[in-house]
């Protein structure tokens, strides 16, 4: 059995670390942003989102965004303007529900100002049956999901590179430049996530909200150099790389070998959906030579 401190010997990693987590377990029914220290009520805005115990990817609670085309609030996110940030959240669409996010400049959209906007099934204002979608890039980029079960939304924004990548139970929705969705101009903060009630088919469900001061590792080996997201993990585990990935191998954290594949490709993705939540050592071969990156689910 190959141990966890032979593994450590080769780790090169980017470490993430939760800035903070919201998953609504704490409160009561009812509205939100009098029980939660990160969330606000968009200004002037009619009504709160609504703790509630209806739907939950961790029990007890969530909060529900309703369908009465007035429930807005902002998480907050503290207007970071340097380094690399991870947002994920879960969300629950039931049938026949919509849904809609932006990332918000300022924290207290003030100006109002979205770098990106995003939206769960066909809205009155944009977005696709069946689909996440975002016109980020002048187009319409879309990821499909599934109604009456939880998926995983992540954004990871490196301010540094001036980057936005967006994942949908790890599949890519958007990996392009972080910018002004009204003016296509760069965004260089990060204020706040604004979950808006888009219309009288509005109906949704969030919970699990992280934000990680950090993002997917990045390993540089020469020419060899890749780079794994999201991290945490979800479904899909991404490695981008320029070279031909030989072999990818997956340890627990005592050590056990829990999946190998040979990809033989750049730019390979490993399936995560069965693992166990937990930490994972993921060693990555090019070219004859490997290195071992932390990833959490």
């Amino acid at each position: 059995m190959k141990k966890i401190y032979l593994l450590a010997l080769g780790l090169i990693s980017v470490t993430a670390s939760a800035q903070f987590t919201e998953n609504f377990d704490d409160y009561a029914p009812g509205d939100v942003t009098p029980q939660s220290p990160y969330i606000i009520m968009w200004p002037g805005a009619p009504t709160d989102g609504q703790v509630s115990n209806t739907q939950a990817k961790s029990a007890p609670n969530s909060m529900w965004i309703r369908n009465n085309n007035s429930d807005d609030v902002i998480v907050q996110l503290g207007n970071k303007t340097t380094g690399t940030w991870t947002v994920s959240f879960d969300l629950y669409v039931p049938s026949g529900g919509t849904g809609f996010w932006n990332i918000q400049n300022d924290e207290s959209a003030n100006p109002a100002q979205w770098n990106g906007q995003f939206f769960v099934g066909a809205t009155g204002s944009g977005g696709v049956a069946g689909a996440v979608t975002t016109d980020l890039d002048g187009g319409l980029n879309t990821v499909p999901y599934s109604e009456n079960t939880w998926f995983n939304i992540t954004h990871v924004i490196d301010l540094g590179a001036g980057t936005h990548v967006v994942t949908v139970d790890g599949n890519e929705l958007y990996n392009d430049a972080y910018i002004e969705g009204q003016t296509g101009n760069p965004a260089a903060q990060i204020g706040g996530v604004n979950f808006y009630s888009i219309d009288n088919n509005n109906n949704f469900y969030v919970d699990d909200f992280k934000l990680i001061d950090g993002a997917g590792s990045t390993v540089d080996f020469g020419a060899n150099s890749f780079r794994i997201y999201p991290n945490p993990v979800v479904n899909v585990l991404n490695i981008s790389s320029n070279e031909v990935v030989e072999k990818v191998a997956v340890y627990n954290v005592i050590g056990q070998l829990v999946n190998q594949v040979a990809p033989k490709t750049a730019s390979p993705t490993i399936d995560f959906s069965t693992m166990k939540s937990g930490v994972y050592f993921v060693e990555v071969t090019i070219n004859g030579q490997s290195q071992t990156v932390k990833i959490v689910k």
